[in-house]
């Protein structure tokens, strides 16, 4: 062992703090937001609040009596993710380590799991693949177990290596025949396996036993929050989206503090972390808002239809994205955890996003008008020889030229809570009990 200087070359992400915050707030939702901000401000001598926050003519007093929006805590709260920086905080890792990982929790999707790949990751923060897996390692050890993991397949190898270690069989099912266990297809596995197919169903209920995604969500229609976080009203020219709540209106500055800091040298020294926090406190939550109301801008011209009662179209996240030029992940964040109040209610912005498919005319068409079009396929079908999954399939390329795989059909009608074709069969003949 020796001591020795040594010039080494690396390349490392610079996450400044200014870019962490605006991160971190995207995603919160108004309450959240009020909640942060009031920490921020008791923390910073050089901020104030100068009266609670005016909700308009739209909040009628008996519905909302309250002064302070944090006083009324939503009933779902969507703070897994600030549990999770958190956690990153205590990470015994470089600075920069540690903001890559922070960088991964702010591209997971609504379940725990990444919503960009390994390239995506490298190409937008100039590192290596070997970095990312890294920190990827760092982020799945957390609490909850398994965030991070790309998609559903890895979770379940990730919870059977660690449940089942000794179960080679059992990591094999998941890895090369999902989606033969999916479709519950036994047979054809146990003949790829050289098994029995009582083995194989063995193994499925163990499987069955696993956690479908690292973060189980627990909102209901009933625990949607009470507090929006964009206001839609109905005008004799249009629509009109608002922001009620003109957060940095309410802030202030000290007077007297900003005073002693342009004057007075101890002064600037000890107040000028504060006045640089406090800036990066109001930039990033004009840039929230301006990021919001853009997605939400949007998403309300492609959903005019449904906003005057009609059906909702076909809108991906990536549509979204394209459209603004942001990331995909940017729209996600956005998006989360998001209420807009409109006049028929409080809708969460993510409810307005629906796949879709195109027919062969170039007309789109929602999974929600699929599965009524299965519906009346089903209604009208002979009950005594009902249509399989596959020629449901066929008759919708045939009656509205739409493309969709037996399994996507199976997946509609089982949401529809419609039975198989074998259990929807019919005998002819039998006679009737009395």
């Amino acid at each position: 062992m020796k001591l020795e200087l040594a010039n080494k070359q690396t390349t490392g992400l610079v996450m400044t703090t200014e870019m962490r915050q605006a991160i971190t707030m995207l995603q919160f939702n108004a309450t959240e937001l009020w909640e942060h901000v009031r920490k921020e401000i008791e923390e910073n001598p050089i901020l104030r609040i100068e009266a609670p926050p005016s909700y308009g003519s739209t909040f009628h007093q008996k519905e909302f009596a309250y002064h302070d929006p944090i006083d009324q805590i939503a009933q779902q709260r969507c703070d897994w993710r600030e549990d999770l920086i958190e956690q990153a905080g205590w990470l015994q890792e470089n600075e920069s380590m540690k903001h890559i990982v922070i960088y991964l929790i702010g591209n997971l999707g609504e379940n725990g799991f990444l919503t960009m790949s390994a390239e995506e990751i490298t190409e937008e923060l100039g590192i290596g693949v070997e970095i990312v897996e890294e920190a990827r390692h760092l982020l799945i050890n957390f609490d909850p177990y398994g965030v991070g993991c790309y998609n559903f397949q890895e979770y379940l190898l990730l919870q059977i290596e660690k449940k089942y270690p000794d179960s080679a069989f059992l990591y094999a099912l998941v890895k090369d025949h999902l989606n033969l266990l999916g479709e519950q297809e036994l047979r054809p596995i146990a003949e790829k396996t050289g098994v029995s197919e009582r083995q194989v169903g063995e193994a499925l209920q163990l499987i069955k036993t696993l956690q479908p995604r690292p973060v189980i969500e627990r909102a209901t229609s009933a625990s949607t929050p009470s507090l929006p976080d964009l206001i839609l009203e109905k005008g004799a020219s249009g629509f009109l989206l608002r922001d009620p709540y003109s957060i940095t209106k309410q802030i202030r500055w000290d007077e007297q503090l900003m005073g002693m800091y342009q004057k007075s040298q101890d002064a600037y020294d000890y107040l000028d972390d504060c006045y640089k926090r406090a800036r990066w406190l109001m930039q990033s939550i004009d840039q929230r808002r301006e990021t919001i109301m853009r997605v939400a801008e949007v998403i309300i011209k492609h959903q005019k239809a449904f906003l005057k009662g009609g059906s909702l179209k076909p809108l991906t996240l990536k549509k979204v994205a394209d459209t603004l030029g942001l990331h995909e992940s940017t729209v996600s964040r956005a998006v989360s955890c998001k209420v807009i109040r409109t006049p028929d209610g409080n809708h969460e912005l993510k409810s307005f996003f629906l796949t879709g498919y195109q027919s062969k005319h170039g007309e789109e068409v929602s999974s929600q008008q699929v599965k009524q079009l299965l519906q009346q396929l089903i209604n009208r079908e002979n009950p005594s020889l009902p249509l399989s999954d596959q020629k449901l399939a066929n008759e919708l390329s045939l009656q509205h030229a739409l493309r969709v795989s037996r399994r996507t059909v199976a997946k509609y009608r089982e949401a529809l809570q419609i039975p198989s074709s074998s259990k929807r069969k019919v005998s002819v003949g039998e006679p009737l009990l009395s």
